[in-house]
């Protein structure tokens, strides 16, 4: 290799060439991001009597605040067997709210939040309104149509504590698969990985497979409990199905953004997700 000097003209002129670039490249940063993450204002309300918390009210009309957000950006999907889930439900308007949540995470979700109003309103003062401003993403690509989980738990959506579920499922192609769970009314900022675990540790799976998998089904279950902090009989709860193209390592608790914010930097064409509520009821 030789080296090659230019003259002063010549230099110059790369120097304002090479800026020129770098504020097109810098333009063009802010324009995709901007793309991506967009700010927008979200109003929740929840009905607040004498038998409902300020938290329990509140919690439930910032969530729809949050979800009014997502909605303005034209993310929500309903599907029929999200919507089954909460049929027989005891406490369907809960049910339903946690339905809406997954909903719109198909498409995006909230990644930082501002509320601006927390407080009583609406008629006779009779709600918990939430008024916020939030930055929605969504999420980078397109879905592949031929990439895709289907699960399930039976035919109930609704169980007595202390039964154990048996997860069945079939992949459209082999995938690595984790399972996790999320329980909105004693945590609504972490799922729980259920599997792989101690006992089911190789998740690169193909066709159809269970959850407890048929050579470990006498080792674990996957047992239903109920929380003795909660003064309601019955809690709604979800289990997630996640198949990646590529490993996907999930420790044993993680933050429901920072899983959404690393499935977005994957891309959406290399995963795919399944949520299944069901309800929970308390022996008395």
């Amino acid at each position: 290799m030789h080296l090659k000097f230019m003259s002063i003209c010549d230099l110059l002129s790369y120097l304002l060439f090479v800026s020129s670039t770098s504020i097109l490249l810098i333009l063009f940063s802010i324009t995709s991001f901007a793309d991506v993450a967009q700010s927008k204002k979200g109003e929740g309300m929840s009905y607040w009597d004498d038998r409902t918390s300020k938290k329990e009210a509140c919690d439930k009309a910032e969530l729809e605040a949050k979800n009014d957000v997502l909605r303005k950006l034209g993310l929500e999907s309903l599907r029929s067997n999200q919507i089954e889930a909460c049929t027989d439900s005891g406490d369907k308007a809960n049910c339903e709210l946690y339905q809406s949540t997954f909903n719109t995470i198909s498409g995006g979700f909230i990644k930082n939040f501002e509320v601006l109003k927390k407080g009583r309103g609406g008629k006779d003062d009779k709600f918990c309104v939430v008024k916020l401003i939030a930055e929605a993403i969504k999420f980078d690509g397109k879905h592949d149509p031929d990439f895709i989980v289907n699960a399930e738990i039976g035919n109930s959506r609704r169980f007595f504590e202390g039964t154990n579920l048996i997860i069945n499922a079939e992949l459209s192609q082999k995938a690595y698969v984790n399972v996790l769970g999320w329980y909105p009314d004693i945590d609504k900022e972490n799922y729980i990985r259920l599997y792989p675990n101690f006992y089911d540790k190789e998740n690169l799976l193909q066709n159809d497979f269970n959850i407890p998998s048929k050579e470990n089904s006498d080792k674990y279950s996957l047992s239903i409990g109920f929380p003795e902090e909660l003064k309601k009989d019955e809690t709604q709860e979800f289990i997630i199905v996640l198949a990646t193209k590529r490993k996907f390592a999930i420790l044993s608790m993680i933050k429901v953004i920072e899983l959404l914010t690393r499935l977005d930097d994957m891309g959406k064409s290399n995963w795919y997700m399944q949520k299944i509520g069901y309800s929970v009821l308390r022996k008395k």
